[in-house]
């Protein structure tokens, strides 16, 4: 039996998990809600730049070794 809908990538999860990660860690270091978005941008972002960055090293070394 082939449920496509339970059949759901993990991958999925990663824009929710980097947006909690990013708020959490911006409201251990602010009190204030609009500073707090503004460092949790700041980190969503270069998260984001990290891990896409690690994506293509890791395609480039599988496609060229």
């Amino acid at each position: 039996m082939n449920l496509p809908l339970l059949a759901v990538s993990i991958y999925w999860d990663l824009p929710v998990l980097l947006v909690v990660v990013s708020l959490v860690y911006a409201a251990t270091r602010h009190d204030r809600w609009d500073k707090i978005i503004h460092e949790a941008t700041g980190w969503g972002l270069r998260i984001t730049l990290f891990l896409v960055g690690i994506g293509v090293v890791l395609y480039l070394l599988s496609t060229y070794l």
